[in-house]
């Protein structure tokens, strides 16, 4: 089905511009930019977030707070074994 008919882009573009990232979309400005081009008239930025939340979340990896990658199964073990015990 055609969303955006400014930039002839389908639903199936949309799905697939979301599987192709690593990074979560949120926004239709997001997806288009993903699919480079641009929002026009935004008639279709509902549909477009509509769809965005069709999606399943996405598994975070790492801390969330700081945006460092997960440590390594080994590394996460060397660190618990140096690390003095908490109170």
């Amino acid at each position: 089905m055609i969303v955006c008919s400014c930039n002839i882009i389908s639903d199936h573009d949309i799905r697939g511009a979301v599987g192709s990232t690593d990074d979560e979309l949120f926004s239709a400005a997001q997806v288009y930019d993903c699919l480079g081009c641009t929002v026009r008239c935004g008639r279709c930025s509902q549909s477009v977030r509509r769809i965005l939340e069709e999606q399943p979340p996405r598994c975070v990896h790492g801390n969330a707070l700081t945006g460092d990658p997960a440590p390594g199964l080994a590394e996460a073990r060397l660190r618990s074994l140096s690390s003095p015990p908490a109170p």
